[in-house]
């Protein structure tokens, strides 16, 4: 952090120096490039931001909650942004990488309304970008895995086939923690199909979840 804040004040003092000829307000900031500078050290590039739970859980997912798992979901990966590991300051709303009966991830604007589907990248933890937007990152291949991105080598619970389609192995819609099985997917896979929905486990056993930070749109993506 003490590096992060010296590069700044180096980087802000060297642009301050260079731009002698300004030709709009410094009010004004899509004209100001310092302004811009900072706005992107500070805050990080745009996009939905993945990042993975610090607590690992059992399949029952929808009793983290109040009501049904999509809302379950939602408080979990709200409560797990304050433990996150993103560099990013720029989202400001929360939403899970599981499917669930009501809402398949690959669908999530049916739940989420005002969820950026095709406007930003999606990155992983530390900035970098794993999909050039939500829709190809169920139908190409991963340009990093989410590993390298910043979550960790980790396994994660995503009720989920590869494609983003709510899987039949759901421990009951997150309902069970012993003998159903639930679709997991891995971070250190990179293939179209596969790291979503790597396989099915039980539910008793315990897994990370993955959730995404996001710059609410009007209407949806």
């Amino acid at each position: 952090m003490i590096n992060r804040i010296f590069l700044i004040l180096i980087l802000s003092l060297f642009v301050q120096t260079c731009i002698t000829d300004k030709t709009c307000s410094d009010q004004d900031r899509t004209c100001n490039p310092q302004a811009n500078l900072l706005s992107l050290l500070l805050l990080g590039p745009d996009g939905i931001y993945i990042y993975a739970s610090n607590a690992s859980y059992q399949g029952n997912l929808s009793v983290l909650g109040t009501g049904a798992l999509d809302s379950s979901l939602n408080f979990l990966c709200g409560q797990e942004l304050a433990f996150s590991n993103m560099t990013s300051n720029r989202c400001s709303k929360v939403a899970p990488l599981v499917s669930t009966t009501l809402v398949p991830v690959n669908s999530i604007d049916i739940f989420y309304a005002d969820f950026p589907t095709t406007e930003y990248p999606v990155r992983g933890p530390n900035g970098t970008m794993v999909a050039s937007d939500y829709a190809s990152l169920f139908t190409v291949d991963l340009e990093v895995s989410l590993e390298k991105a910043g979550t960790g080598n980790i396994s994660f619970w995503s009720f989920s086939d590869g494609a983003g389609n709510t899987a039949t192995d759901s421990c009951s819609n997150g309902e069970d923690n012993t003998s159903l099985l639930g679709a997991s997917g891995v971070s250190n896979v990179t293939t179209s199909g596969s790291w979503l929905g790597t396989s099915t486990v039980t539910c008793s056993q315990t897994h990370k979840v993955l959730c995404m930070c996001y710059i609410p749109v009007s209407g949806g993506g």
